[in-house]
């Protein structure tokens, strides 16, 4: 894995029409970038397509398998080794029949041309791998941070919360962050969805539209998927925020 793409991003299954006949599949974001969809009771490869800019591959086999492009050595590649998302948990709703998950479009430099020199404070890999020092002339921008980790495509480089439609691989709307998005996602059968991120807001959005219908600041980075449940026949919302357990519930 010379990338540093290890798959192991949260598969959601799922029961949906597919070309008008009844199957059981699975939805797959992946760290490489590409969305997957897959016949979970065969294994058959339906439809990929990336969801961020990739340049490491030029596109998918028949089969799914990514068809590498290897880059010159210190050259950017996208996605970076944080990948086009990660573990933070999606969700799929039957309601809007759409799958929801954290994505973020940035670069790393994988193979410096150079040996790495250690510095007191800032990571050391050992050489030959660098997330944190931007090729030269390249963009970067490190939302919130003194020393980046994440190399920004542009100057407003933001992460997204993105609502991809599985039948065709197209994002159906965006939800732009200001920082990485790597919260996970929590979707009701009213059509909600909460999530939140590291600039510690807590969303709710339209899950069909992507409309922001409330925000919470709560003063800590989320990186957690939020969790509903009942109590007295009243419904609350929790998500930990920082080292904070914080529960929200509906007005009478």
């Amino acid at each position: 894995d010379g990338y540093d793409y290890d798959s192991v991003q949260v598969p959601v299954l799922i029961d949906i029409d597919w070309n008008g006949v009844p199957r059981r599949l699975m939805l797959w974001a992946n760290r490489n970038g590409y969305f997957y969809v897959l016949d979970r009771v065969t294994g058959e490869f339906l439809t990929g397509t990336p969801f961020v800019k990739v340049n490491w591959s030029s596109g998918l086999e028949e089969n799914g398998r990514p068809i590498p492009t290897p880059q010159p050595a210190g050259s950017p590649t996208w996605p970076g080794n944080q990948g086009g998302t990660n573990w933070y948990p999606p969700s799929f709703s039957p309601s809007t029949e759409l799958f929801y998950f954290s994505a973020w479009e940035d670069y790393a430099t994988i193979y410096r041309p150079a040996p790495a020199v250690y510095s007191p404070g800032r990571a050391f890999l050992g050489g030959g791998f660098d997330v944190l020092t931007p090729t030269p002339g390249a963009p970067s921008v490190g939302i919130g941070r003194t020393t980046p980790i994440n190399n920004w495509t542009d100057a407003v480089g933001r992460g997204t919360v993105m609502a991809m439609d599985p039948r065709t691989g197209e994002a159906r709307w965006k939800y732009e962050q200001f920082d990485v998005s790597d919260g996970g996602m929590l979707t009701t059968a009213s059509d909600l969805l909460f999530t939140g991120g590291r600039e510690g807001h807590f969303h709710a959005l339209d899950a069909a539209t992507g409309e922001l219908l409330w925000k919470a600041s709560l003063g800590g980075q989320i990186v957690m998927a939020p969790v509903t449940f009942m109590v007295d026949g009243r419904q609350y919302v929790s998500v930990i925020s920082g080292h904070t357990l914080v529960t929200f519930g509906l007005r009478d």
